[in-house]
């Protein structure tokens, strides 16, 4: 099953397709009709699940919210709080990408969305081109970590871990990111003495909270409903995209009534393949827990080392090969079966384990020969992807470090969480 899960891939198979072809090899192993009819509960019951639910409709209110055209006021936002300081635009550029993930949970938006806006106004700044585009692709990685992450959901709808509780997770690592992120900036401003702007005056600074307080409203209903018990991840989701379409349509008037459909169309796709390859990891994960294969596979690591954090290491190597190739949501429907047991094995917690998950395969988003990222980031910034690996390398370290230190310490993960009872960690 696993060589036909393989050689599938390599060949070029999707990976929604290599993966539901492996599920027949068991099938033509046992050769029972009850296999296949087995097989076919656990696609559809996972994606049918009421948790899933929220999925459609996260994608759903982003797409309104991104069409929208609302980064101008976070921009103006960003730029009160950190614009004045050494990189201003550099810093401006983070910090935008925080609030934008909060309202379209996607970083190819939030690269488009930059590369259109920040990127040319970092060059004409004095900010090398393939700077501005790095940054933009590393901040945008941002987007999956912080709620309402479409990853987080999915893997929380199939993995049977509280979303509330990885939108938790995600608020503290991403912030925890971020800062790390606007650290370096700073010296890569001052290497390049990339000048200062001057510091917004309290009425451009209450100008800009007015103008950008109802765009951050939805991820701040988001938060504030789940973590107080409000409302559900799926209630969430439904509130988020009744706010998007009020904001849009009714206050600023961004989104006409003409332009719902191709909005309605466009989450309808998006919303369909994150369904697919899901309903197909579903009962990928059953036969992999019914053949014992991440014990066998454990069994398999513990003869070649018997310290735990060795068989971590070579997880986590694993999964940074694996993330140059394959996108995020498929990696972790692809490897989660089978790693996220041994992870339990050895103690880490659910909500931890898959913060490491999450973090560690963002990596490869910035990676060559296929990172999603950079590609994006290259293709709207107008640079070749030589001209920017010469400032991706010290970011590509930096996230490497970062995903040592969650890995590590495990309360930068768990401490929302625990403090707010949403589950995924030990009381």
């Amino acid at each position: 099953m696993l060589t036909a899960l393989i050689i599938g891939v390599f060949i070029g198979i999707p990976i929604f397709a290599a993966m539901g072809l492996s599920t027949l090899v068991h099938f033509l192993d046992t050769g029972r009709e009850s296999t296949l009819i087995i097989l076919n509960q656990r696609m559809f019951g996972g994606v049918t699940s009421f948790t899933f639910l929220a999925v459609p409709m996260f994608i759903l209110a982003g797409e309104i919210m991104v069409k929208g055209s609302l980064i101008d006021r976070l921009l103006d936002v960003a730029r009160v709080f950190v614009g004045h300081f050494r990189g201003g635009l550099a810093q401006v550029n983070i910090l935008s990408s925080v609030f934008f993930a909060g309202i379209s949970g996607s970083g190819q938006a939030d690269i488009a969305a930059m590369g259109s806006t920040v990127m040319p106004a970092m060059i004409k700044d004095g900010y090398p081109r393939g700077y501005a585009a790095a940054l933009t692709a590393q901040s945008a990685t941002l987007s999956p970590t912080l709620p309402p992450s479409i990853v987080m959901v999915v893997y929380g709808s199939v993995f049977g871990v509280p979303v509330g509780a990885l939108f938790a997770a995600g608020v503290s690592v991403g912030v925890f990111m971020a800062a790390a992120y606007m650290f370096m900036a700073y010296f890569i401003s001052r290497k390049h003495s990339i000048p200062r702007h001057p510091r917004a005056t309290l009425p451009e600074a209450f100008a800009a909270m007015k103008s950008g307080a109802v765009t951050l409203g939805m991820p701040a209903i988001i938060l504030i409903g789940i973590f107080g018990g409000i409302f559900t991840t799926v209630e969430a989701a439904a509130v988020a995209v009744c706010y998007a379409f009020v904001v849009t349509v009714l206050v600023y008037r961004t989104v006409t009534l003409r332009d719902l459909g191709p909005i309605f169309v466009s989450a309808a796709t998006t919303s369909a393949a994150v369904v697919v390859i899901s309903g197909v990891a579903l009962s990928f994960s059953y036969i992999v827990a019914v053949q014992h294969i991440p014990q066998q596979i454990l069994s398999v690591l513990l003869d070649f080392s018997s310290n735990q954090y060795v068989i971590v290491g070579l997880i986590i190597a694993i999964l940074l090969i694996a993330g140059m190739f394959v996108g995020r949501t498929a990696n972790i429907l692809l490897f989660g079966p089978i790693i996220i047991p041994i992870f339990y094995q050895f103690g880490y917690e659910p909500v931890h384990t898959a913060l490491i998950i999450i973090i560690v395969l963002g990596v490869g988003h910035l990676t060559p020969p296929v990172g999603g990222a950079i590609l994006t980031a290259c293709l709207i910034g107008k640079c070749s992807m030589q001209e920017m690996l010469k400032y991706m390398w010290p970011m590509i370290i930096l996230e490497v470090v970062l995903a040592v230190v969650i890995v590590c310490y495990s309360p930068l993960s768990t401490y929302l969480p625990r403090f707010f009872e949403l589950g995924g960690v030990a009381l």
